[in-house]
């Protein structure tokens, strides 16, 4: 059998990667928990119960609006420095 690599880490979304890089878990632990999920065959179940959570939905908006003020923030300093 031979196993395709691929980049997941391209196609995980900035929001979430943000919430992994403040925690104390590194990226390879945020890849080796949902490899365990899915080898416990539990993945579909637990992406559609952690998409219900509410607070889920608004920590992902906080963390949203935090990376979209960073940009703006940044491209309004470099405006001034023009």
């Amino acid at each position: 059998m031979v196993l395709e690599k691929t980049n997941v880490s391209a196609r995980v979304e900035s929001t979430l990667k943000r919430i992994v890089k403040k925690s104390d878990f590194t990226h390879k632990d945020a890849y080796e928990i949902g490899a365990k999920i899915i080898a416990c065959e539990n993945a579909k179940e637990t992406i559609t119960s952690i998409n219900k959570d509410s607070d889920l939905d608004r920590r992902l908006k906080e963390t949203e609006y935090e990376i979209l003020k960073e940009k703006k923030d940044q491209l309004e300093k470099e405006l001034r420095d023009m």
